[in-house]
């Protein structure tokens, strides 16, 4: 058998070594290539930026899109999970070193219809949830990673705006977190990342509203939403027992023809021979409605009748006169919800 000389056997172990580690190195720069052509490239970025927007991962959002939040931007930080689906880029577009990057993408969470929502981007909201959305972002190279893969940045901040209307009452729930406005009855506009959209609505203890979706899909848009407060039923419930209560443990106890504080009374021209006696017939109706002041509600003006009993004396000829009547009276209250939820009731 041939001996292979100590000086072939180096030379082709380095030359095995050496292709190996040529074909290492092909396949790292290949690897480099491919993760710039890909995560790495203005496309990957921009669906970084969506992934992170739709995990609700809100700082990793702010930290991508470079926005930093200021006291008012409240609406900046709340998450938006499982509302960006379906997203993917369709397109990079170069142009004086500025990407371009086409995006389709679904809003709103996939729960097979919408009812009971509404939807204010100009689509019903079952439609809303399904419609392909698209928008444009604009992109540049922002350095390097780790120095081999690019590093990324949005020329322009991925922003929109949303101004919310909260009537009658200056709280309501984005997502689920609350938000105070500056105002009820007046807009207050907040900066969102875009692709955005809100479910707003309103659930204090007197007070409800009907849940309405905000859409801005697109950055540099402009989205309005306006969420109605009206009172819980349990709201009407507390105001008409308090009403009641006051008409019947105040007002009714009193031995008197005007009853101190009350909203009925009865003069009468002739001599009293017993104490006037007061009840019930009919209790107001209690109906509720929004005034200009947040946090005050008015009980609208609304008619009762009281019952009087009295023995009287005709002063005119001496003779005995019972009264047994009704006295119709109105009520009208001016309601106030503390910040404890206690609620002042003040005639009007």
């Amino acid at each position: 058998m041939d001996m292979l000389a100590p000086g072939g056997t180096t030379k082709r172990a380095l030359l095995i070594w050496g292709g190996l580690l040529a074909l290492v190195v092909v396949a790292f720069i290949a690897t480099v290539v491919i993760l710039n052509a890909t995560v790495y490239s203005a496309s990957g970025f921009v669906r970084g930026y969506l992934g992170a927007l739709d995990r609700g991962d809100t700082n990793s959002a702010l930290h991508l899109a470079g926005v930093q939040p200021g006291a008012e931007d409240d609406l900046l930080a709340v998450p938006e999970e499982g509302r960006v689906r379906d997203f993917h880029t369709t397109r990079d577009v170069v142009s004086g070193g500025v990407h371009r990057v086409a995006a389709e993408f679904r809003l709103g969470r996939d729960e097979g219809g919408q009812d009971g929502k509404d939807s204010n981007d100009g689509q019903d909201s079952k439609n809303s949830q399904s419609e392909i959305r698209r928008a444009t972002f604009a992109v540049e190279r922002d350095g390097t990673i780790a120095g081999l893969f690019s590093g990324w940045k949005f020329t322009t901040a991925p922003t929109a705006s949303v101004e919310v209307t909260p009537l009658h009452d200056p709280r309501f729930e984005a997502n689920g977190v609350d938000i105070r406005a500056a105002s009820a009855d007046l807009a207050t506009r907040y900066t969102v990342l875009a692709p955005a959209v809100f479910d707003l609505t309103h659930d204090s203890t007197y007070l409800t509203a009907k849940t309405t979706t905000v859409v801005a899909a697109s950055p540099g848009t402009v989205a309005r939403a306006t969420v109605s407060v009206v009172p819980k039923a349990s709201f009407l419930s507390k105001v008409k027992v308090d009403v009641t209560k006051y008409l019947k443990t105040t007002c009714l106890p009193q031995r008197v023809l005007l009853p101190a504080g009350c909203p009925f009374g009865e003069e009468v021209d002739d001599r009293l021979t017993s104490d006037p006696r007061w009840s019930m017939t009919t209790y107001p109706p209690v109906a509720l409605r929004a005034t200009a002041t947040p946090g005050v509600w008015l009980v609208t003006r609304a008619t009762g009748r009281a019952h009087l009993e009295v023995d009287t004396q005709s002063l005119y000829d001496g003779s005995d006169v019972p009264i047994s009547r009704d006295v119709p009276f109105q009520v009208e209250y001016l309601v106030t919800i503390g910040s404890d939820n206690g609620l002042t009731i003040t005639p009007r």
